[in-house]
């Protein structure tokens, strides 16, 4: 008989109607069995050969679950495999872990021990029974033949209780780490345990409650009480900044990790990017998160969604979780004006000498994947957090102003057609216009999110031509405009700066106004570079953007009536292109 089987109710009828109403295929099925009585508990305690392995579950409370109604499958190491002193060193561990508040999967000796030689339901084996794989308590996959559980011999078989199935094994199952275990036990990745294990102060760890490892207890006012309580951790480290569920059983990864030596340099790069002033809430938090959780971003690559992963094939390129789909291929040069550029996303990882997965110092098979440690840290900026700013016109959030501070003027928004020849040629295809409401200087202040401190900028300001809306639009004429930059300094105050030729952008000087001006050509879009410039302060992450651009119209009426000016503009974006 070739199939693998789960009992729940069939077990509990047959053991009511006891050996003599077995068929012969039941025989066959349990031939290395023995019908047992009682409930598991009741079978490890009585068993003289799991004596240490039952002091081990009498001391962490396991006896109270094993006694339950719930079912399980017992993988129970005998004394000749697991000693006396074994079982002191597993109730020890226990006992320091719950005196520092650690229970359920949180304590070491329960995951690592306990859950791991335990799994909810009932299976069992046969002769014919194929090769699989079976859920623990712990989350691990532990492989089961007719003759092993996780490679260990059997010593017995198939033993039926009242409430399960217990197996005896010749040796204890190995404990294999996960990728994100796997990092608190090499000495060479403190730093980045470190990190991961602090204590909670950011709430990365959530406690979720298992009902289903959970004892049930009585229905008290239509609510489920339990007698034993079971929860499991969350990281939503994991689940939210890096997307890459490195502490799941059922996810295949390749993480990426940085020795002491990688993370301290990269922190070293990172530290001054995230400088914020002094004013901000919660700034001495993200001083300290930022520069860390921008080194390991990114670097988590699902074999999912990444087949070729450990191959040495000439793979084009790998992408991680945090990639927006949008990065991909025809959406590059739209959205970051070259195809060149995809964050989260690591051309040929395994050519040298500059893929990212060159130079590994080290590489460790866990239980849900592959880590590569390495001194060499490959990653580049432009790969990671650290990209072009690309600001739209938002007339939502947004301050427009004008001669006061609460004008608002008309704002058009157009959408580039495909047969238009510019389309493929603006961030996200759109535009916005504005049409000054009289012929005083109008503006729009800009709150550009995001800015990293001490990083050079290139700043451009992207222009329209009106027949990118209108194949027919006869307003060619360019308009002039002035920018005026604000920020935030250290002690929060606010500063600013109007833009001049010193900022090495495309000043052009307008002798009737007597300004340096920016001057747009109408007949393409037109990337003006108003400037380079380094802020002081970070306002990445943060609600509200500290670092704001006033571009004003400037143009004088009798230029308009001359027809040499027009003081319509028509705005792509801004974009700030980081130095690096």
């Amino acid at each position: 008989m070739s199939f693998y089987i789960t009992l729940y109710t069939l077990l509990f009828t047959l053991s009511s109607l006891g050996l003599n109403s077995c068929t012969d295929t039941w025989d066959e099925h349990y031939q290395q069995g023995v019908m047992g009585e009682g409930t598991l508990w009741e079978s490890i305690k009585n068993n003289q050969q799991l004596s240490n392995f039952a002091r081990v579950i009498e001391a962490t409370g396991y006896h109270k679950s094993l006694s339950s109604s719930q079912v399980f499958t017992v993988f129970a190491p005998t004394n000749d495999a697991f000693t006396d002193a074994d079982a002191n060193d597993i109730i020890n561990k226990y006992q320091a872990d719950l005196a520092k508040g650690l229970k359920d999967d949180k304590n070491s000796a329960i995951k690592e021990f306990v859950m791991n030689h335990i799994a909810l339901y009932n299976y069992s084996i046969a002769n014919e029974s194929p090769d699989t794989t079976i859920r623990m308590m712990n989350g691990k996959y532990l492989g089961l033949t007719n003759s092993t559980f996780s490679g260990k011999p059997f010593t017995s078989t198939n033993t039926i209780t009242g409430n399960g199935i217990l197996f005896t094994i010749g040796e204890k199952a190995d404990y294999i780490y996960n990728l994100f275990e796997y990092v608190k036990s090499d000495p060479e990745l403190d730093s980045v345990s470190n990190f991961l294990y602090m204590s909670d102060p950011y709430q990365f760890h959530k406690i979720i409650f298992d009902s289903e490892a959970s004892v049930p207890g009585d229905i008290i006012k239509g609510q489920q009480h339990y007698l034993d309580s079971v929860t499991t951790t969350r990281n939503e480290f994991l689940t939210g900044w890096l997307k890459a569920l490195l502490d799941e059983e059922d996810s295949c990864y390749y993480a990426l990790m940085p020795t002491n030596k990688a993370w301290k340099e990269q922190y070293e790069k990172n530290k001054p990017l995230f400088q914020y002033d002094k004013q901000v809430l919660g700034r001495d938090s993200l001083m300290y998160l930022y520069p860390r959780i921008n080194i390991l971003r990114g670097l988590q690559f699902s074999k999912k969604a990444n087949p070729l992963l450990g191959t040495t094939e000439a793979i084009d390129s790998i992408v991680s979780p945090l990639a927006d789909p949008y990065y991909y291929y025809s959406y590059r040069e739209l959205l970051y004006g070259s195809y060149d550029i995809h964050p989260y996303q690591f051309d040929k990882p395994y050519a040298k000498p500059d893929g990212i997965f060159t130079d590994i110092k080290g590489q460790k098979e866990c239980s849900n994947g592959v880590l590569l440690k390495t001194d060499n840290w490959k990653v580049k900026p432009l790969d990671g957090f650290n990209q072009a700013i690309i600001k739209d016109v938002d007339v939502v959030t947004d301050s427009l102003a004008g001669e006061t501070p609460d004008a608002k003027p008309t704002w058009t928004y157009t959408l580039v057609q495909p047969d238009n020849p510019f389309y493929n040629k603006l961030h996200y295809n759109d535009y916005q216009t504005l049409i000054p409401a009289n012929l005083r200087d109008m503006g729009v202040l800009l709150k550009i999110p995001n800015v990293l401190s001490n990083q050079k900028y290139d700043m451009y300001v992207v222009t329209v031509p009106a027949i990118a809306g209108d194949t027919l639009a006869t307003d060619i004429l360019p308009t002039r405009f002035g920018v005026t930059l604000y920020w935030h300094d250290m002690d929060g105050k606010e500063v600013s700066k109007e833009v001049s030729d010193k900022d090495g952008g495309e000043i052009s000087y307008d002798s009737s106004t007597r300004k340096q001006t920016f001057l747009t050509d109408p007949t393409k879009v037109h990337e003006i570079h108003i400037g380079t410039f380094e802020f002081p302060t970070c306002s990445y992450g943060l609600q509200e953007a500290q670092v704001k651009a006033y571009i004003n119209i400037n143009v004088r009426g009798s230029d308009v009536q001359k027809g040499i000016y027009t003081r319509t503009l028509r705005m792509d974006c801004i974009k700030l292109v980081p130095r690096l």
